[in-house]
């Protein structure tokens, strides 16, 4: 198997244009997961080459087996191409499976969402709750940036990423997150088709999306606390709506 002990290979730096350029993501369709248990979880044929320590080769032989090209690096290569203060031994280059088909009934919606916390728990909740569409809307942050992908926990590889120009493109009912609107518990009849919209952690919803939701909703507070951040709000109103 080949080795790299020098960080000036042409592949350690392809890897480092992955981790650092949103561009370079999305002109070549790859960007890079890491870790022992999120790199377990990624399906076979989304991983292009694995780059592994010799030691975590040895340690991790279920994951060694996922993937044909596998590269060992010292552990100066492999400093170079984490994006961890304490990287794990395993470096994945997967590609980006946006031409999957997938159930479009419920979908979530980013709007102008830039904290790649907030954007990876809502991922693993979409996840959780059978969501497989999420559009971002405006400036958001790279669904496919390494911190996403992180706190993600490999929930990015089981949902379609899709960029939103305008409502008119959503077939689904648009209900947007938004302090000022119903309460979600005291609604009925949920939709059984929907796009639910979180905005962005410090300006909120976007004045367009606002105006042309089909329903507001709001999830209740205690007067103490005026709001929750967007991926706890967003988690609590999924769940409501999908097994309210």
């Amino acid at each position: 198997m080949e080795k790299i002990t020098s960080i000036s290979n042409a592949k350690v730096q392809e890897i480092k244009k992955l981790l650092n350029s949103k561009e370079a993501r999305r002109l070549s369709g790859n960007f890079v997961a890491e870790g022992v248990n999120i790199v377990k979880d990624i399906p076979c044929e989304n991983i292009k080459s694995l780059f592994m320590t010799e030691d975590a080769f040895e340690r991790y032989p279920e994951i060694a087996v996922k993937c044909n090209e596998i590269v060992f690096v010292s552990e100066k290569v492999l400093g170079a191409i984490s994006d961890t203060k304490s990287p794990s031994g395993v470096v994945a280059v997967c590609n980006v499976s946006n031409n999957k088909e997938v159930c479009r009934k419920k979908c979530i919606v980013l709007d102008n969402l830039q904290d790649p916390g907030n954007a990876g728990t809502i991922i693993r909740t979409a996840v959780a709750c059978g969501i497989q569409l999420i559009y971002c809307y405006g400036d958001c942050v790279d669904l496919y940036s390494p911190k996403v992908v992180r706190s993600s926990m490999g929930g990015i590889f089981f949902v379609k990423v899709e960029k939103l120009s305008s409502k008119s493109e959503l077939k689904q009912e648009l209900l947007v997150l938004d302090m000022a609107g119903k309460n979600l518990f005291s609604i009925d009849k949920k939709p059984d088709e929907f796009a639910l919209l979180v905005g962005s952690e410090s300006r909120g919803v976007s004045k367009e999306m606002r105006e042309q939701a089909d329903k507001i909703i709001s999830l209740p507070m205690n007067k103490n606390m005026e709001s929750l951040n967007a991926g706890v709000s967003l988690s609590i109103a999924l769940y409501q709506l999908i097994n309210g």
